[in-house]
């Protein structure tokens, strides 16, 4: 009987009754057949699972409860933790499947069956105490963790070999990750100098600061000077990844004022390496150190060259403030040599095209802009408030034109239609393919457009203004309205004009700017 049930499986899985039944929840059927064949519990299907592995994958615990069961029969000693162990073709044992399920009552079940089981590694190096940190549990995490301290040193061999639990409890962003890290250094402190092997070599405390979490990286403070593979301390790893507050509290810290200056295997230092990720907020707070340097790589490219090479069009705001950050403490640019050398190496162009077609695109922009404001000022020269006399001797003169705000936008609608038409002329020099002249004109164009645009802002509100003048009270709140508006957009746009600018309101502006990014 029990050869014929041995025997018996389906032809396009080779799943034995056993894994039928397991699948099936026929706990009653399970318990009938092993006695019958008592080694039918290590036959395996073509995806090496075992009816183990089948109650597992389809969260039948009394399937489960019922082949754990069969331990009592006669079938030699040790047997039962030999199949809890057993891995299928992908190297999951069934305390593997059944944390990938979250199935924790069956999880729990098979630790307290076969501990051992808890620091198995599957094909991608992965534990039960890593899925269960995953998943947040933190109590089947200490269960776990007081079982393999009894097995040590096999259990620690395997975890080390394995991916880092460590990393793992570091990246799970939940209030109990800082508790699990605590436990797992304290059953374990020598896991705080275990580095990430298939990534970039980073340590557990890398993984704190890029992940911006302050208070693990207290934890493991006594680790400060780690590098990982690429060369970068914990101040290069938060600035790459934008991490603010850790960034400040490392510069807050005296003994770790010398990193700010420090330099990666590639020659870049943390504000290199925050400008090349745009993130503004933390190129802000470097800049305003007294302490740092703006160095160049290894390229030759320094914090400005890297934000502007890298660049894309259209560009978005987190890169706008990066350049406007960098821009305002007079970051120095390379030699333009250098910046061609870096296109020749690096994308195979003896010219420096990236930088044509993203400064070009922005040219388009403003000289489209420029058109607008001088078409709409042409005609508001030729329409003024208020209309004209048609009387003799003053046939066509302007109603209006001894009124004080009548003569206002006279002069503002002059001036922004000159200035924008001033603007056009230098944008269109800028078509001549020469990135030196075209930062030129656009260093030029900017400022005046800007004035252009205050200037037909002012023209509006004060026409609007003077053929209003017989309503007091609507005519100033359209005047109160205006200035507002005005200087708002000021506030705006200056600087963009001019990030030059060592103004305290612009300044903490674009503190608050950044820090919304």
């Amino acid at each position: 009987m029990g050869v014929h049930l041995w025997e018996l499986k389906s032809e396009e899985d080779d799943n034995s009754v056993l894994h039928i039944a397991a699948r099936a929840r026929q706990s009653r059927l399970i318990s009938d057949i092993i006695p019958l064949c008592k080694d039918i519990v290590k036959s395996k299907n073509c995806k090496g699972d075992t009816a183990r592995h089948c109650a597992a994958k389809s969260a039948q615990l009394d399937a489960l409860l019922a082949l754990m069961g069969w331990s009592k029969y006669d079938v030699g000693a040790g047997i039962s933790n030999f199949v809890l162990k057993e891995k299928n073709g992908d190297g999951d044992t069934a305390l593997h499947i059944a944390l990938e399920k979250n199935q924790e009552k069956m999880t729990v079940i098979l630790v307290n069956e076969c501990p051992q089981a808890c620091y198995e590694l599957n094909e991608m190096r992965i534990s039960p105490l890593f899925m269960a940190i995953k998943l947040k549990n933190l109590q089947l995490v200490k269960k776990m963790m007081n079982y393999i301290k009894e097995f040590e040193p096999s259990s620690f061999g395997h975890l080390m070999s394995g991916k880092s639990v460590v990393h793992a409890a570091i990246e799970t962003d939940n209030i109990g990750y800082l508790a699990a890290v605590r436990y797992l250094l304290k059953k374990f402190p020598h896991l705080a100098y275990e580095c990430n092997k298939d990534e970039d070599g980073s340590f557990p405390i890398h993984k704190a600061c890029s992940g911006g979490h302050v208070k693990v990286m207290k934890e493991l403070y006594k680790t400060r000077h780690l590098l990982n593979r690429k060369g970068q301390n914990i101040l290069h790893v938060a600035a790459a990844h934008g991490k603010a507050e850790v960034v400040s509290y490392l510069l807050k810290t005296p003994e770790l004022e010398r990193l700010i200056n420090l330099k990666d295997d590639r020659g870049n230092t943390p504000l290199n390496l925050a400008a090349k990720g745009f993130h503004p907020r933390v190129v802000y707070i470097l800049t305003c150190e007294p302490r740092m340097k703006q160095l160049r790589n290894k390229d030759g490219l320094t914090a400005l060259d890297i934000a502007e090479i890298l660049t894309e069009s259209p560009s978005t705001f987190e890169t706008r403030l990066t350049w406007m950050a960098l821009r305002y403490v007079n970051s120095p640019r390379s030699a333009q040599s250098t910046r061609q050398e870096y296109f020749r190496q690096k994308i195979e162009n003896p010219t420096d095209k990236t930088d044509l077609e993203h400064f070009k695109s922005r040219n388009d922009t403003l000289l489209l802009v420029a058109t607008l404001v001088a078409t709409v000022t042409f005609a508001a020269g030729f329409t003024v408030p208020g209309a004209y006399k048609q009387d003799e001797p003053n046939i066509c003169m302007a109603i209006l034109v001894h009124k004080w705000a009548f003569q206002v936008f006279v002069i503002c609608n002059t001036a922004a239609l000159y200035t924008s038409i001033l603007t056009a002329v230098s944008l269109i020099w800028a078509n001549l393919s020469d990135l030196k002249l075209l930062l030129l004109s656009l260093k030029f164009a900017v400022p005046l457009l800007g004035f252009s645009l205050s200037m037909m802002s002012m023209a509006f509100m004060t026409g609007l203004y003077v053929v209003l003048r017989d309503v007091p009270r609507l005519s100033n709140v359209v005047l109160g309205m205006g200035i507002v508006f005005l200087i708002l957009m000021l506030l705006v746009f200056i600087p963009l004009v001019n990030p030059y600018i060592k103004n305290s309101v612009v300044r903490f502006g674009l503190q608050d700017l950044s820090c919304c990014c």
